[in-house]
Parts: C-alpha cells; sequence; structure tokens
C-alpha cells in the first residue's frame, strides 16, 4: 500500500507544479561500462613486429594476426622474437632454429608467425617452416601485407 500512497503523492507534486526528478545514475553507469568495454576492446589489436628491412609479400588474405612467437627472415639472418637464431647460409641454421623453438616450451597447440622477405628463396622458408613443425608448432602463419580491395569489373 504504501507504494500506491508515494505514486498519488508524486502524481499531487506533478499537478501543483512540482518538478519532475530524473535519476540519470544508472544511465552513467550504463555509459561508463559501454565506455571501458570499447576502450578494452579497441586497445587490442594484434600486430606483428616487422623489421624495415624485411619487403612482405602481398596478399589479400583478411585473418588478423594473433599473439604467437615470431620469426622474422630477412636476407642474411633469422631471429626469434628479436634474438639471433643463425645466419640464412649456415647449413646449421634449421637446426639452432628448431633448438630455440624446444627451449621456447611450445603448449599442445602452439602457434608461430612467420615474417619472411619476400625476396627470400623457398627453400629457407621451407626449411625454417619443417624446423617449426618438428619443433612441435603445429600452426604456422607467414606474415603478408593486405592489398588493397580490388575493384569491380566495369569501372565502378
Amino acid at each position: 500500500m504504501s507504494s500506491k500512497r508515494r505514486l498519488r503523492r508524486d502524481q499531487r507534486h506533478l499537478r501543483s507544479g512540482g518538478a519532475a526528478v530524473l535519476n540519470i545514475v544508472s544511465l552513467i553507469d550504463v555509459f561508463a561500462i559501454l565506455v571501458f568495454y570499447l576502450l578494452v576492446n579497441a586497445l587490442t589489436v594484434e600486430t606483428l613486429p616487422v623489421p624495415s628491412v624485411l619487403k612482405l609479400p602481398d596478399s589479400e588474405a583478411r585473418a588478423a594476426p594473433t599473439a604467437a612467437l615470431a620469426i622474422s627472415i630477412s636476407e642474411q639472418e633469422i631471429r626469434l622474437d628479436g634474438r639471433l637464431v643463425g645466419r640464412v647460409d649456415d647449413p646449421q641454421a634449421a637446426r639452432q632454429l628448431q633448438a630455440a623453438l624446444q627451449a621456447a616450451a611450445p603448449g599442445v597447440d602452439a602457434e608461430i608467425n612467420i615474417v619472411a622477405d619476400k625476396r627470400l628463396p623457398f627453400r629457407v622458408l621451407k626449411a625454417v617452416m619443417s624446423a617449426c613443425t618438428e619443433a612441435r608448432y603445429p600452426h604456422v602463419s607467414l606474415a603478408v601485407i593486405e592489398k588493397a580491395a580490388a575493384r569491380p569489373a566495369g569501372g565502378a
């Protein structure tokens, strides 16, 4: 009954010229939560570190990279997360990379990103990918530069 009395009192108060009270605290809370959610999700952009000496190939792939170990291969050297592992012309480079990857202790679904120069011979890339799979990294991704969307035929 007290809620009915309060409702009647509020209605009489409004009819007599009193100002309506609007509680916006909950609305402010909702907006604050939305702002924090958007800030947290907007700041989690995954980018791979690409050394300036590398020229990546172009691709039309749209998948974003995931956070994982990164192997960068220039025309001269192989690096694992920025640490020099070996030289490209060294025949033992693949074994050195495999040992470094095993020391990193991969998990069951371990992932690795390869950032390689597009002028790199395929035999070197194949040896690096082989070393990754032998070191129990089942998911290997190659970093590329995203091409601009092609225009449809007909000149739109």
